[in-house]
């Protein structure tokens, strides 16, 4: 069974302007010689130009880039690009992680919102109104939306404005986000009109004088858990409240 060819690789430019020389020499014919010089001369320039678009590139790979990352993300925890590129000046001043990053506990999958959560209503309403204060709480019973607008930062936490967080939910966006046209424009209206029913009716609900544990028991579609909702005690809770019925009627 016959061999199978391997494939010759392409000449360098080296190798064919070696071989070029090699015709050249001693050959008496002057046309021949010199369309074979010319050859050579293209060569040259072919070789040079490939010289000065990889010194190019060298110096390109060499610039120090500006390292962006996500809003409240330790810098510690994400490794220094330029570091890994050999271009940081910084040194140990750099605010990113020079050798072994720092590890973080990842959220596990289960924990993490499908979806982007919004502030409560209630919670503006109350920043509005002027009645928000530190000890504000949802008047709607294990209401899932947002009512704290903080920052944590080095175990720190700073109260945000409504501003503020909305920036900060702005600089949080993807890149890729849907166009604003008319239709997209209108599902938003028709959303927001929703959700502006389903506030009213959760008001309406508040309204009628109906205990949070009876409301619970009646209406199961108006209570979502939180994520915090397994390490409450709802039994002892209970109890503590009943036994302070019972020293007032005593």
């Amino acid at each position: 069974m016959a061999k199978k060819q391997q494939e010759s690789k392409p000449k360098s430019t080296r190798d064919m302007r070696k071989e070029l020389e090699e015709k050249a020499f001693g050959l008496k014919n002057k046309k021949q010689k010199a369309a074979i010089l010319k050859q050579i001369e293209t060569l040259n320039l072919k070789e040079q130009l490939e010289k000065k678009e990889k010194m190019r590139m060298e110096e390109k790979r060499n610039v120090p880039v500006k390292q962006v990352i996500p809003v409240g993300v330790d810098p510690k925890t994400v490794q220094c690009i330029n570091f890994l590129n050999k271009t940081c000046a910084d040194g140990d001043a750099c605010k990113f992680a020079h050798g072994e990053a720092r590890k973080t506990e990842k959220p596990k999958e289960e924990d993490v919102p499908l979806g982007p959560k919004r502030i409560c209503q209630f919670l503006i309403d109350a920043m509005n109104s002027g009645e928000y204060n530190d000890g504000w709480t949802c008047p709607f019973p294990r209401c899932s939306d947002i009512h704290k607008l903080v920052d944590i930062k080095d175990s720190t936490q700073v109260e945000l404005s409504i501003e503020e967080y909305i920036e900060l939910s702005r600089q949080s966006l993807p890149e890729k986000l849907t166009p604003l046209t008319e239709e997209t424009f209108k599902e938003w209206k028709l959303r927001k009109q929703k959700e502006e029913k389903e506030h009213a009716r959760k008001v309406k609900a508040l309204a009628t004088g109906t205990k949070g544990v009876e409301l619970f028991e009646t209406r199961r579609d108006l209570f979502k858990d939180d994520e915090e909702a397994g390490e409450l005690d709802y039994t002892e809770r209970c109890y503590s409240e009943s036994e302070d019925e019972e020293g007032h009627s005593k």
